[in-house]
This record gives C-alpha cells, structure tokens and sequence, in this order.
C-alpha cells in the first residue's frame, strides 16, 4: 500500500484554541464599537445600515454562534487529525507494542481509509479499557461533527449541548488518557 503523504498543515488544538480567542475578543469590541456609535449618533458601517440596536445584537450573537460553531468543527478536526496521524506513525514505524500491531493489521486490511470511530478508536478502547468513558464523550462529539461538517440539514441528536470550551475538555481529557504523549497537541 502506498504511504500517505502528510500536509502537516493540521492545527493543534492549542492553535485553533488562540485563534478562537482572538476572533471572540475582535467580535465582542467590534460590537462594543459599533453599538457606542449607534448611541451616539455616529456613522455605522453600510451593513448595519437601517437595523436597529436589537437587530444588530441579534446580528452579534448569530456571529458568535457561527464562530462557536467554526471552532467546534476545528477542535474536532485537529483531534480527529492527531489521531490518525498517530495511527499512521505507527504503522510506518513498525514498533512491536501492542497498539502498534493492531494498527499496521488493520492498515494491511484496510490502508489509510479506516474509520476513526469504528477502527482506530477501537483498538484504543480494546487495549486500554481505562479510557472507554473519555472515548464515549469524544464519540457523542463525533456525532456534532458530523452534522456541522455535512451542513446542518437535519436535526441532530446529540446527546448533549457542545460550546468550545467542553469540547476541548473532552479532547483534552482523551488525548490525556491515552498512553502516548499528546501533549503537543493541546499545550496552550
């Protein structure tokens, strides 16, 4: 089979972490701004033009969401991308440990197309038991990214209500968990 050539164009979590503080903190003046000069009586960007205050809070909150939204999809992502890097290091590396093994079998069965929820996840779960419950949470995001990643056209049933905030700590929590060293990945 042939090697995957990695981009090494992922976001750590960390990365998309700051940018998600910046683009709130920039969000946040920008209304701030905005808002002071509506009240004082001062010219508004052309696309504000004609809302009023009320509108233009809605306007704000409807960006944070989307934001919140965005770096939900983002965190997922860079997790979803440390994993399978890992999993690709492993089998090109050919070590002999147990997780090890289990990757480049499935490699040889099914190359880089594996499923992380079905496959990759699988044989951390099956390894190391101790970390099913962080797993299980990491899952129940799986199912927001899939929805925000196929464009939202149905109703999810996700289980939970995700914000950024609890969807690092879930990531952080699995990717603590896991015997390896991932530190890389989530030092803020």
């Amino acid at each position: 089979m042939t090697k995957v050539s990695l981009s090494h164009q992922e976001l750590t979590l960390s990365e998309v972490w700051q940018w998600y503080q910046k683009m709130d903190s920039a969000i946040d003046h920008y209304q701030t701004e905005v808002i002071n000069a509506l009240l004082s009586g001062k010219e508004v960007s052309d696309i504000f033009l004609g809302m009023t205050k009320e509108e233009i809070i809605e306007d704000f909150i409807w960006q944070t969401e989307e934001l919140e939204r965005l770096v939900c999809l983002n965190l997922i992502a860079s997790a979803e991308a440390t994993i399978r890097i890992d999993y690709l290091t492993r089998v090109y590396e050919k070590k002999k440990d147990t997780i090890c093994r289990a990757c480049r079998a499935l490699y040889k069965q099914k190359g880089a197309r594996v499923s992380l929820e079905d496959e990759i996840l699988a044989i951390w779960k099956q390894n190391y038991p101790e970390c099913k419950l962080a797993m299980g949470h990491f899952i129940g995001v799986l199912k927001l990214r899939h929805w925000l990643a196929h464009g939202r056209y149905w109703t999810p049933k996700l289980g939970s209500s995700y914000n950024p905030k609890a969807i690092f700590k879930i990531i952080e929590t699995l990717l603590n968990e896991l015997p390896d060293d991932f530190s890389w990945a989530i030092k803020l």
